[in-house]
């Protein structure tokens, strides 16, 4: 586990330099070839990859930044993305010794599970704030294809940010086992 300040704040800014790339890409290249309404949730895999292989305590508040961040880019509200990153991440914790991120398949797997919670803690939050379940059911048909499709990206950019993070395949964030 790193609780160093210095040891978060550069991977941190790498990350959000990947996000930013990754946004633009979903706001303005994907509606310029077509894609009106189909927006990739990258911001959802960067917090199952931190809640994932990130031991911090520092953790919640990295999941808001990078919520934040997101909201620059998204009529989504960085604080619901927050709450629910959070609640993935508790449950990560306790179910983290069973996980193991042995091959590619395993790895979009776990992701496409994690993203489905993720979908039912946001239904349940959307729910409470607007009384009706028409957004849910709507929210839940564009969720679907997108899920998919960031589970078989998984493996590739849990690769990459296991690179920024220093994240060895042996331990959490370096620690040899």
């Amino acid at each position: 586990m790193k609780t160093n300040l210095k040891d978060i704040i550069v991977p941190l800014i790498k990350t959000l330099i990947l996000l930013f790339f990754l946004e633009v890409m979903t706001t303005a290249v994907f509606p310029n070839i077509g894609l009106l309404h189909y927006r990739i949730p990258f911001n959802i895999l960067l917090v199952l990859f931190l809640g994932l292989r990130l031991e911090t305590p520092y953790l919640a508040i990295i999941i808001m930044i990078v919520q934040y961040f997101h909201g620059f880019f998204s009529v989504e509200g960085w604080e619901m993305g927050t709450v629910t990153g959070i609640v993935i991440c508790v449950v990560v914790s306790y179910v983290r010794e069973m996980i193991h991120f042995s091959s590619w398949t395993m790895t979009i797997l776990i992701t496409q599970v994690f993203q489905l919670l993720w979908f039912f803690v946001q239904s349940i939050l959307i729910y409470i704030q607007l009384g009706s379940l028409n957004y849910i059911f709507e929210k839940g048909w564009r969720f679907l294809p997108q899920s998919v499709i960031i589970a078989l990206l998984s493996p590739i950019f849990f690769y990459i940010l296991n690179r920024i993070w220093n994240v060895d395949d042996r331990g959490m964030l370096g620690d040899k086992v």
